[in-house]
């Protein structure tokens, strides 16, 4: 939707002509496309399939699909639309992702939040992204269908937040935290979350849509970034 009144950007407040993004041409620059691992998507040297810790200790996701690294300015939009209720920032930030996305999985399934946390918070801003994604992907030239499913995945433990806890208190706060609700007829199957740090909740979810006979599992998110999933 294009803006009315004066233009200027969001995030460094400098004066853009008028547009139906929100990205000026100075933060756009600043988002650079860096060398990752493409299967745990942490940043590497070099770009390669498979780092040498994923050759040993690969996550239980085969690819992950991101766009940067949790920084200025990505995160200032990416904490906008999680925070600061800016809805309309999701296309904007997907519109980034989705030219990366090389062979799209057919059902979509954001990370669920748990009733009390989405009651708290008003929405989901994973299932945002998800639909925001469903919408580009499937308006791409030869695109085969996509679609999204917010009812999948449920999370039935109110957890805390994961920051700041221990690999020992990050396992044990996701214990049995996520259920499937409904049967799931694709094979390929893609998470959306807005930022990946750790990946132990991604791999909650990997096993968990293993079991259900998921057999290839893309992760698509904003931001990749932090430690190796733990």
């Amino acid at each position: 939707m294009q803006k009315l009144g004066p233009h200027h950007c969001d995030y460094c407040r400098l004066a853009m002509p008028p547009s139906e993004t929100i990205w000026c041409s100075y933060c756009l620059a600043l988002i650079k496309s860096l060398p990752r691992c493409q299967r745990c998507g942490l940043q590497t040297e070099h770009e390669a399939e498979q780092c040498g810790e994923c050759l040993t200790d690969p996550p239980l996701w085969d690819r992950l699909f991101c766009i940067g690294n949790y920084t200025d300015p990505l995160k200032e939009y990416v904490n906008g639309l999680k925070y600061g209720q800016k809805f309309w920032y999701a296309h904007d930030l997907t519109s980034l992702l989705v030219p990366r996305i090389s062979t799209p999985a057919p059902l979509l399934l954001p990370v669920p939040l748990h009733w009390k946390r989405r009651w708290w918070r008003s929405y989901n801003q994973s299932a945002m992204l998800a639909w925001a994604l469903e919408k580009q992907l499937n308006a791409r030239p030869n695109s085969t269908n996509v679609r999204c499913d917010i009812h999948t995945l449920q999370r039935i433990k109110a957890t805390q937040p994961q920051q700041g806890l221990s690999r020992v208190e990050r396992q044990k706060n996701l214990i049995a935290a996520f259920h499937i609700i409904k049967p799931i007829k694709e094979k390929h199957v893609a998470i959306i979350d807005d930022v990946v740090t750790t990946g132990a909740t991604i791999n909650l979810l990997c096993i968990e849509l293993r079991k259900a006979g998921v057999e290839h599992i893309d992760v698509y998110t904003l931001c990749r970034t932090g430690k190796r999933f733990e």
